[in-house]
């Protein structure tokens, strides 16, 4: 069922696996949402999620671990890209891990993945509308920077959509959304501090200083987001699904039974939720 309402995906690499469970908690109540902003890690589960590939997600971040050609320093030092792009967003769902590009079209969720702009270092929202077409906006929204080369699209260069907008609950509401779903990746009380690696940023991306003043500013951009979730959560126009404690994996966590426990945790929060997440789609209406 479909309801007239915002889902918004953090991303966070590796705590993704939290959303996976967040997500088939939704699959499993035939949950879906007018519209959906995934950033990073959020926009490539909420792919699986939107096609109705349940349990996709997490067994794809689980399944290839141990593969060079997933995640590593080798794949960093001969692609560019500590995820690789052609095995992470091509080989796997085309080959190893089957995606199901119809059953995407299919669904009636208009699809955003949040990206950063290098050159103005502004957050774009960029609409998917077919994933054999469009699968760079995921990888671009997915690119770290300082890992990852500079994607372009259309012209333009994008990195992690997490620079300049980690989570977009403001231009969910800002399209019409008055009533929002929020899956974050970090514990409820986390606030975010300056980022400690802008020495690193200011060298490789001297000719980007827009994008140099968005990471500076990120943390600033990121408690405000959750100023706003809370506001709302009070108002009653946002539900919150968070890990209740603070989350003990890196953004490259290599330990399977550790992001299966995660995966659980996130499909028992929102159990946890059901009462409060039908309450607020029963007042938004079914679309």
């Amino acid at each position: 069922m479909y309801y007239n309402a915002g889902l918004v995906l953090e991303g966070g690499g590796m705590r993704g696996a939290y959303t996976t469970g967040v997500l088939d908690f939704l699959n499993d109540n035939d949950i879906y949402f007018k519209d959906c902003y995934g950033v990073s890690a959020g926009a490539g589960h909420a792919c699986s999620y939107l096609s109705g590939q349940r349990g996709r997600a997490i067994k794809v971040n689980t399944e290839f671990l141990n593969d060079n050609r997933y995640c590593s320093l080798q794949s960093l030092r001969k692609t560019g890209d500590m995820f690789g792009v052609e095995f992470v967003y091509y080989t796997i769902p085309q080959e190893l891990n089957l995606y199901d590009y119809d059953a995407f079209l299919n669904c009636r969720t208009d699809f955003y993945a949040v990206v950063t702009n290098v050159e103005t270092g502004k957050a774009e929202y960029l609409k998917i509308n077919d994933l054999r077409k469009d699968m760079g906006i995921v990888v671009a929204s997915s690119s770290l920077p300082l890992i990852s080369r500079i994607k372009e699209i259309g012209g333009k260069k994008y990195l992690d959509g997490g620079i300049a907008d980690s989570i977009p609950v403001k231009q969910s509401i800002k399209n019409g959304n008055s009533k929002n779903l929020v899956v974050l990746t970090q514990h409820d009380g986390y606030r975010k501090k300056p980022a400690s690696l802008i020495g690193a940023m200011k060298l490789k991306y001297k000719k980007y200083p827009f994008f140099i003043e968005a990471n500076k500013n990120r943390h600033n951009m990121y408690n405000s987001a959750l100023d706003l979730i809370a506001r709302e959560e009070k108002n009653g126009n946002i539900v919150a699904v968070r890990p209740k404690n603070p989350v003990g994996i890196s953004r490259f966590e290599k330990d399977k039974d550790k992001l299966l426990q995660l995966h659980e945790d996130g499909y028992r929060d929102a159990e946890e939720k059901k009462d409060e997440i039908f309450a607020l789609l029963k007042e938004a209406g079914e679309w």
